[in-house]
C-alpha cells in the first residue's frame, strides 16, 4: 500500500473515531438527563416529612385515634360521631403528614367541612411513619389499602365514604373513586395527567422529553370510571396547578361535575378560605 492510501485510511479512521466519540458523549448526555432529570422532576414533586410533636399533641385528645393499616402505612382516624358513621377518607398534598393535617384542622375548628362524618388520613409511603417511598404506584397502593382498613372499621358505614383529595393527592383520590364505590369524591386544586403536573413543576416535559415522565398520575384515564359526579374546586391564581388542568379533568367524568373556579387563592389558601369550607359542607351534607 503506497503513502498516500496509508494516509487516506488513517484519515478515514480518525474521522470515524471523531464521529464515536461524538455519539459516545451524546449518548452520555442524553442518558446522564434521562437519569438527572426525572430525579429533579420527584424531587419537586415529593416531600416526605413527620411532624412528631403534632403527633404528641394528638395523642393526648381522645377524639384522635392513631390508626395502622396493613403494608406499614399509618395515620390518624378522627371521631367526631358515633359509628357506624360516614367517613371521609382525605388524601394530601405533597408536603403534608397525617399529625400536622389533622392537627390544623383541629386548631382551626375545620371540621363544619366535614359535619356528620368522621375523618381519616393516612400518611404516603415516606411520609410520618409510614414505611416506603413516595411513588405513582406505591400511593395507589396505599389509597385502595386505606380504604379496605376503613371498610373493615365497626364504626364505618361503608355506604357512605367520602374521598377528597387535594394537590397531588387529587390522583389517589381519583384513582380509589374509581377502583371502589363511594358516596362522593371532592378534589381541590386537581390535575388532569402526570404530564401537565410534572410541567407545573419543572416546565420542560414537552415533546420527547415527555417520555422521561416517570410519575403516572393520569386522572383523566380513572375518572371516566368514577360513578360520582365530584366537586372540583381550582383557582385563577393557583401558582402550582393551573386552573385550566382541572377544568380539562372535569371534562373526563361520566357524570357532570361541580366545578368551581374561584379568583385570587393561592395554592396554598384554599382550606382557609371560608367560602371553599362552605363548598365542601355543602357538598358532605348532599353526598350523605
Amino acid at each position: 500500500m503506497c503513502a498516500t492510501q496509508n494516509w487516506r485510511v488513517k484519515a478515514r479512521l480518525f474521522r470515524c473515531g471523531r464521529w464515536l466519540v461524538v455519539a459516545a458523549v451524546v449518548l452520555v448526555v442524553v442518558g446522564g438527563a434521562a437519569v438527572a432529570i426525572p430525579a429533579l422532576a420527584n424531587a419537586a414533586l415529593f416531600h416526605p416529612n413527620a411532624d412528631p410533636a403534632s403527633a404528641e399533641r394528638l395523642a393526648g385528645n381522645p377524639a384522635m385515634e392513631a390508626v395502622s393499616v396493613p403494608g406499614g402505612y399509618t395515620g390518624w382516624f378522627v371521631h367526631l360521631v358515633d359509628g357506624p358513621a360516614p367517613l371521609v377518607i382525605y388524601f394530601g398534598g405533597n408536603g403534608e403528614c397525617a399529625a400536622r393535617a389533622v392537627l390544623t384542622y383541629d386548631t382551626q375548628d375545620w371540621w363544619g367541612m366535614v359535619e356528620g362524618a368522621n375523618f381519616m388520613m393516612i400518611d404516603y409511603p415516606g411520609y410520618g411513619t409510614s414505611t416506603g417511598h413516595p411513588s405513582q404506584p406505591s400511593m395507589y397502593v396505599m389509597a385502595l389499602a386505606a380504604y379496605e382498613y376503613a371498610a373493615g372499621r365497626d364504626d364505618v358505614d361503608t355506604t357512605r365514604i367520602i374521598v377528597a383529595g387535594y394537590s397531588l393527592g387529587t390522583g389517589p383520590a381519583t384513582y380509589l373513586a374509581s377502583q371502589r364505590a363511594v358516596a362522593g369524591l371532592i378534589l381541590v386544586a386537581p390535575y388532569n395527567n402526570a404530564v401537565s403536573l410534572y410541567n407545573g413543576q419543572v416546565n420542560i416535559f414537552h415533546g420527547p422529553l415527555r417520555w422521561l415522565v416517570t410519575q403516572h398520575f393520569n386522572s383523566d384515564q380513572y375518572a371516566p370510571d368514577v360513578t360520582v359526579a365530584p366537586l372540583i374546586i381550582t383557582s385563577r391564581a393557583d401558582e402550582q396547578i393551573d386552573h385550566t388542568l382541572a377544568e380539562t379533568l372535569a371534562t373526563a367524568f361520566p357524570k357532570t361535575p361541580q366545578l368551581v373556579v374561584l379568583d385570587g387563592l393561592m395554592h396554598n389558601d384554599y382550606f382557609h378560605d371560608p367560602g371553599v369550607r362552605a363548598l365542601i359542607r355543602a357538598y358532605v351534607q348532599t353526598a350523605l
